[in-house]
């Protein structure tokens, strides 16, 4: 019989041949990339615009430990963390491009560390994209290389919090967190109470977490001891530092600081008081955006917690289980409670102070994006739609960065001009600066800063006047917009180039610099009248009489014999304008008064330079002399000094008031029918030119022992310095009589030798 089965090889299909598993690729290192494009873009946006100089806090922190510079004034609400970080780089180079490159390093490995904790608690590209959201703001990026401790909170924050959600399976958690608590409360105190709050009350609330007691308490006590002992050391105990640091910020309490924080999210970096308007609210929609997102993500968890419960009693389709609700929720009640103070107890922002909150909340907004992406109907469509929004977020960040690092660094710079201006005075250690921004230039020039009013008040009046009689001592205020104060109307003032700031210098010292320095000579033509090139010493009228009260004492009656005389000032195009004005003295300055839009007056707004002459009285014969006065005229807008002025002179109103900083006073008169010249300017004493004379200086024009400035205070609202200051100018006025000192014009020459008016020239 014929078999006509069929193999089993031909009927029975072939078997299947085992699956071979692909191996598993290792993916890729987001997270060690977003910190490596993190550094990159500190080296090449942000250290070049930094790297020359330190901001006004970065000076303070560094000249903790700094053993080249003395130690400025440390106010109570700071913490000397960030000090004792850079000290050992401090300690090794005076280089601050070393300081920044090495920040920069250390911030770009310090975010990794910090965000990998996560790696552990939730998906790898979750954490990587939270870490490029935070790492991508233009506060975080213009933070990296700065000495200034609101980074590291930020990045210690998130640390922290993660470790301590590792508590219940990682034996190692409490140890980490411990230590991170205590790094981040060495930093900045405050936010260390802040941050350990929330997380006290979870370790008491939840059993799981209860382990973390002893490390939350432990860390957070070794990391404030160094504060509290400063406390007790300086402030007299606890409660008392903290109302010292209630009186620098401005005095906690309830203030509503929302308006103030959204108005400064493009910069400017410090808005105190923060009355500026929100600048390319174009730029802000992911600030804006953010309370929303939160918002989202604490409801998808919360909605996430009730889909696994129903799962659990069989009430659904069972699925993959989500993230509990505490790796959501905790970070978000962690941002609040270190944004509370920032948002509600101060009345001014800054946008670093929110970075810890902005740190904690990029981890649950970046969660919503997978989520997205899975329940979307076209995953990938959504998620390319997805990176679109994400790179359009860190370009606009990228185009803030520029614009602020920018303001960095004309900001630095003009302390670094200053400084230099501060030692080509003559400042040199030891040495002390006061005023507006002493704190910062002073820690460029290598001085001592002090403060007699103000956040930063570091000693009194009359401490400060004793220093200033023995070491080499400048006032610091802001040109055209500050009267110096009582103590200092007689100091002489030296414009500082580059900057916006005037270097008063008491009269003993102005004069033993401008002796000891090389004389300048010059031709006796005049130079253009254009705009100023170069700047030179000037003083009050106070200060010329405290410095020759006899000739002062002449000019002043010369003015006062009549009351019109002949001002000079320049016009657009740089030739001269001459017209008759009033010259009034009050509270040791020299007023001028002028009617509204007048011509003069808008000339003095353009240009300060100016000349007045004093009326030659009748006849030909100029038997009372000539005097005349040059220098800089500043526009005084103070209600309380037009007041006073008004009260004592009654011009008609309403008018235009200039208050004189004088920079030369000549005075030309026949003696034994020879004319004689005699000049004098700001830190030097009267040079007398006779006819066949040298225009060397007379033995015995020397101050006379009487006279001296008026004792009132002057038709200033204030007589304290003010909060900022900047340097003077090289370079001083020539020793023969040709062109004024700063240039303005009739400066040169005198009368003709007939007893006519000036000449025109220069």
């Amino acid at each position: 019989m014929e078999n006509t089965a069929a193999p089993a090889a031909a009927v029975l299909p072939s078997r299947p041949q085992p699956h071979q598993p692909r191996r598993s690729r290792r993916p890729p290192p987001w997270l060690g990339l977003v910190a490596i494009g993190y550094a990159v873009v500190q080296l090449a946006v942000v250290i070049p615009h930094t790297g020359h100089a330190l901001g006004w806090d970065e000076s303070v922190y560094v000249s903790q430990v700094d053993p080249r510079t003395p130690s400025a004034y440390f106010s109570a609400p700071r913490s000397r963390g960030i000090s004792l970080l850079v000290a050992p780089v401090v300690a090794a180079t005076d280089s601050i491009l070393v300081l920044r490159v090495l920040l920069m390093l250390l911030s770009a490995g310090a975010l990794y560390g910090a965000f990998r904790v996560w790696t552990r608690l939730l998906p790898v590209g979750q954490v990587a994209l939270g870490a490029l959201l935070f790492s991508g703001l233009w506060i975080t990026q213009i933070s990296g290389p700065a000495v200034m401790p609101n980074l590291w909170v930020a990045i210690g924050a998130v640390a922290a919090v993660g470790w301590f959600l590792r508590v219940p399976g990682d034996p190692r958690a409490r140890w980490w967190l411990a230590a991170v608590l205590a790094g981040v409360t060495l930093v900045r105190t405050p936010d260390g109470g802040w941050l350990a709050l929330p997380l006290l009350i979870g370790a008491i609330g939840v059993r799981a977490w209860r382990p973390a007691l002893p490390a939350l308490v432990g860390g957070a006590l070794l990391g404030a001891a160094q504060w509290i002992g400063e406390a007790y050391d300086r402030f007299g105990g606890i409660a008392e530092r903290l109302g010292v640091s209630s009186d620098v910020e401005g005095g906690m309490g309830l203030h509503f600081g929302v308006g103030a924080a959204l108005r400064s999210l493009n910069g400017p970096q410090l808005c105190r008081p923060c009355e500026v308007p929100l600048r390319h609210p174009e730029l802000t929609v992911w600030w804006l955006a953010l309370p929303v997102l939160t918002l989202l993500a604490v409801h998808a968890a919360l909605r996430d917690r009730h889909e696994l419960r129903r799962t659990r009693v069989g009430l659904g389709r069972p699925g993959v289980r989500p993230p509990a609700v505490p790796l959501t929720v905790l970070p978000v009640v962690c941002a609040a409670a270190l944004a509370l103070p920032y948002l509600l107890l101060i009345d001014y922002s800054a946008p670093r102070f929110l970075m810890p909150s902005y740190a904690l909340l990029a981890l649950p907004v970046a969660g919503l994006a997978p989520r997205a992406v899975r329940a979307a109907r076209s995953p990938r469509h959504l998620a390319v739609a997805l990176a679109v929004v994400v790179t359009a977020h860190l370009g606009s960040q990228f185009v803030v960065l520029g614009h602020a690092a920018q303001q960095s660094e004309a900001t630095t710079g003009r302390y670094r001009a200053a400084a230099q201006g501060l030692q080509r005075l003559g400042l040199r250690p030891p040495c002390l600066v006061t005023g507006d921004r002493a704190l910062p230039i002073a820690y460029h020039a290598g001085c001592s800063s002090a403060q007699t009013s103000g956040n930063n008040r570091s000693t009194t009046l009359s401490a400060l006047l004793r220093r200033a009689a023995r070491e080499p001592t400048a006032l610091l205020l802001p040109r055209g917009r500050a009267r110096p104060p009582s103590y200092a109307r007689t100091w002489v003032a030296y414009p500082l180039a580059g900057t916006e700031w005037n270097a008063y210098r008491p009269p003993d010292q102005a004069r033993e610099w401008e002796d000891g320095k090389p004389r300048q000579e010059v031709s006796g033509n005049g130079g253009s009248m254009g705009a100023m090139t170069t700047t030179y010493p000037t003083t009050s009228w106070a200060g010329f009489q405290a410095a020759e009260p006899a000739f002062a004492r002449y000019a002043q009656d010369r003015f006062r014999r009549y009351r019109h005389h002949v001002l000079a000032t320049l016009r657009q195009d740089g030739s001269p304008r001459v017209t008759p004005l009033e010259v009034n003295f009050l509270s040791g300055e020299l007023w001028l008064g002028m009617m509204p839009d007048s011509r003069k007056a808008l000339d003095l707004r353009r240009d300060p330079r100016f000349s007045v002459q004093a009326n030659p009285g009748p006849g030909e014969g100029l038997t009372e002399g000539d005097v005349r006065v040059s220098g800089r005229a500043v526009e005084v807008t103070d209600p309380e000094a037009v007041a006073r002025f008004a009260a004592e002179f009654r011009p008609p109103e309403p008018f235009h008031l200039f208050r004189a900083e004088v920079t030369e006073v000549v005075h030309i008169a026949k003696e034994d029918g020879e004319m004689v010249l005699r000049t004098w300017r700001p830190g030097r004493p009267v040079t007398v030119v006779r006819p066949g004379a040298d225009g060397g200086p007379s033995a015995d024009d020397g101050p006379s022992a009487d006279g001296g400035p008026s004792a009132d205070g002057g038709p200033s609202a204030d007589d304290g310095p003010s909060t900022d200051g900047g340097p003077s100018a090289d370079g001083g006025p020539s020793a023969d009589d040709g062109p004024s000192a700063d240039g303005s014009p009739s400066a040169n020459g005198g009368p003709s030798a007939d007893g006519g008016p000036p000449r025109a020239e220069g």
